[in-house]
């Protein structure tokens, strides 16, 4: 059955969720939501690929987060394991951050770009569009992208997750056949509006980046995937258009972008 909504973005294999989670899946699963659910290092990314075995409404991203596994060793054959799986269907959460850096800057901007780069290479050996996480780094992301565009091509696709850059980092990333998506930050902070207009309806998808940032008017509770209705209520305001017109526009979008069988 086609979806009514996807959230492209969700930790549902957060800890955040230790009692509740059966709940919070079932609620999703009757408002037709599908939910693509995202690791940050190779422990949760193996657990997000169990969840999607085990619920029919749920997807995996696998990846290394920039700063949330700083620990971590990459290796890429674990993760190409991951990216064998079925119902494995982009490479992330993945990227730069360079908010706030502490200690030796340089050789953690280098660690990240190293480690960005491994992912990078894996979404284009396995097809897999990736889910880029980027705070202050736009630039950096963007001349990475670059460099691989050249030869990877169409190959090279994903999202850039929570985007908050500026309209010409935005038309930056379309330009390289990249989306963008929005949270529920967008339904109290009036400055995203500008960006949600300017960014193309075929262009952006709307996330919850639960169990974080939950929209209005459930601000101050745990976030959840059923709450993504809320960032599409906005995003149709904003844009002008009807729910039911966005919400099947979005669901056009997702499917394209990650190939979800439906």
């Amino acid at each position: 059955m086609r979806p009514e909504h996807i959230d492209i973005h969700g930790h549902l294999n957060s800890s955040d969720f230790p009692n509740d989670l059966e709940e919070v899946i079932r609620r999703a699963n009757e408002n037709n939501i599908i939910v693509l659910n995202v690791g940050t290092n190779y422990g949760q990314s193996k657990e997000v690929v169990d969840l999607a075995q085990k619920y029919e409404n749920l997807y995996a991203v696998v990846g290394s987060h920039p700063i949330d596994s700083v620990d971590e060793k990459f290796d890429e054959t674990k993760y190409a394991e991951l990216l064998s799986r079925p119902k494995v269907v982009g490479v992330g959460e993945c990227g730069l951050d360079f908010f706030r850096l502490e200690g030796e800057v340089e050789k953690i901007k280098e660690r990240q770009e190293s480690v960005f780069r491994k992912q990078v290479e894996l979404a284009i050996r396995f097809d897999k569009p990736l889910m880029i996480h980027c705070r202050d780094a736009y630039e950096d992301v963007l001349r990475i992208l670059g460099e691989y565009k050249k030869t990877a091509g169409q190959t090279l696709r994903g999202n850039i997750h929570f985007f908050a850059g500026t309209k010409a980092d935005a038309q930056k990333f379309l330009d390289l056949g990249f989306t963008m998506s929005f949270t529920g930050v967008i339904t109290f902070a009036p400055q995203y509006e500008e960006l949600v207009k300017f960014v193309p309806t075929d262009k952006i998808h709307a996330e919850t980046d639960c169990p974080y940032v939950a929209p209005a008017p459930h601000r101050g509770e745990k976030n959840e995937p059923s709450f993504v209705v809320e960032v599409v209520k906005k995003m149709a305001e904003i844009k002008g258009l009807s729910v039911e017109t966005l919400s099947a526009q979005l669901v056009e979008n997702a499917q394209k972008m990650f190939r979800l069988p439906f």
